[in-house]
């Protein structure tokens, strides 16, 4: 589904192209071709019927020249895994940060739902402050460690695939220490989102769930 489509669909969310101003604070847009592991995601990694898979650290794709010179242009040559998220997600029930920035390949079409860190207020943040973006294929974002976001929603039925590049460690076990519920990786849940919740995540995700119609 193209942007105008969604728009018509989902009007109370306001969804915008990621190239418009707005997307300024949240990110920025990286020039580099990556065609090559694009390629070899889109023949090798296909979102499961239900949910989402993360997989932080391929290295087939870390090997790759092109995603070598993406991770030093973005990180500087510090430490950076390369990974495959893939899925069938239609809303959004959890909102993430990290320290460092996370960069994000569009291997197909998906919605970016973010907010900004400095809205929170203590462990909650309220779901009408979010903001939303249609990100095309081929996009390669970096969203800043200020950015609050989640898992990619999907623009059709198909489902959505991306490439994310992260710091390297973060996602690794810890014990947890309030919202910071792995290495790196603050979180906090919707109240729908029960399994999360029921796993010990705080429910600090406040406000209506955002769910995007197709």
């Amino acid at each position: 589904m193209n942007l105008k489509e969604l728009q018509e669909k989902n009007p109370q969310y306001k969804i915008k192209d990621v190239h418009d101003s707005s997307f300024l604070t949240y990110g920025r847009i990286v020039n580099e071709n990556i065609e090559e592991a694009i390629s070899y995601v889109s023949a090798h990694f296909h979102p499961p019927k239900n949910g989402n898979n993360y997989l932080p650290s391929v290295k087939s794709l870390e090997d790759m020249s092109s995603i070598q010179t993406l991770s030093k242009k973005v990180y500087g040559y510090l430490d950076v895994m390369a990974g495959v998220v893939a899925g069938n997600n239609h809303v959004l029930n959890g909102i993430e940060y990290h320290q460092g920035s996370e960069t994000i390949v569009a291997v197909t079409d998906f919605i970016y739902v973010v907010g900004h860190i400095w809205d929170m207020k203590g462990k909650t943040y309220h779901s009408s402050l979010c903001k939303y973006f249609y990100v095309p294929q081929g996009t390669i974002i970096e969203s800043y460690s200020t950015t609050l976001h989640y898992t990619p929603i999907c623009v059709d039925e198909s489902g959505f695939v991306t490439i994310c590049l992260l710091l390297k460690g973060t996602g690794d076990t810890i014990e947890r220490c309030g919202i910071l519920k792995k290495k790196n990786k603050w979180f906090i849940a919707h109240e729908s989102n029960i399994e999360k919740v029921e796993s010990g995540d705080y429910p600090g995700l406040d406000g209506e769930l955002i769910e995007i119609c197709l």
